[in-house]
């Protein structure tokens, strides 16, 4: 299991692998727009030799968008993408850097804003579509699910929750929601303020979107993303 880029080398005696990929969660936007979409999920069962070596790298966080005193997007960035050498990998969430777009895409996809009133959207959840509200949500990758049943040992993995959509005069849409193992993972970062959007649980969990109420507050940061290898 790798949470930060590394090498694995097959051990003696194994010819086949599991791999599962889970890019970095998108960051969210500052002001009433999107959240971050969580890093998309792929996986595979692989043919290998015993001492063969793969490089791992692992899906960063995507950064948050920060205060700004326009509607402006300012320095949020996508997730990462994670990868096992060049067996396998898989994108990070997207970030939003459309003023009044729609939700933006991942593995699910994140909340869509307000322009007044109401609550923002939340992000998807196991690779669903964000909700919509002024704006409509971003769409997931579908039902990621269908990658876990591939791996039968210690570990359970399972859909983490989209964050919750923001409640302010113009709200933010929260984060597309990640994977957890063993019903626990880091969370995509809540925008900066009490009433911003939420950030999706689990790995590769998508930040939530600041809002406005007179300051466009800044987005939150998502979460890392995850390789994880089962022989």
């Amino acid at each position: 299991m790798f949470y930060q880029n590394g090498s694995f080398t097959v051990p003696s005696g194994v010819t086949q692998i599991k791999v599962m990929c889970v890019g970095g969660g998108g960051g969210g936007a500052n002001g009433h727009q999107s959240g971050g979409g969580s890093g998309r999920v792929n996986s595979g069962v692989f043919t290998v030799s015993p001492g063969a070596g793969y490089q791992v790298t692992v899906g960063s966080p995507g950064l948050g968008a920060a205060n700004s005193g326009s509607s402006t997007i300012l320095d949020n960035t996508a997730g990462g993408s994670s990868l096992f050498g060049s067996l396998t990998s898989a994108t990070g969430g997207n970030t939003q850097t459309q003023v009044n777009g729609p939700g933006v895409g991942g593995g699910s996809g994140a909340g869509g804003s307000c322009n007044c009133g109401g609550t923002g959207g939340a992000g998807g959840t196991n690779g669903g579509n964000g909700g919509s509200c002024t704006y409509t949500g971003g769409v997931g990758q579908g039902n990621f699910s269908t990658h876990f049943g591939t791996f039968i040992g210690c570990n359970n993995f399972t859909a983490g929750q989209g964050g919750a959509g923001g409640e302010s005069t113009c709200s933010g849409g929260g984060g597309g929601g990640g994977v957890l193992m063993n019903g626990i993972g880091p969370l995509g970062q809540n925008g900066t303020a009490i009433f911003s959007g939420k950030g999706g649980q689990g790995y590769g969990g998508g930040g939530g979107a600041g809002g406005y109420d007179g300051v466009y507050w800044a987005g939150g940061n998502g979460a890392s993303g995850l390789v994880y290898v089962e022989w």
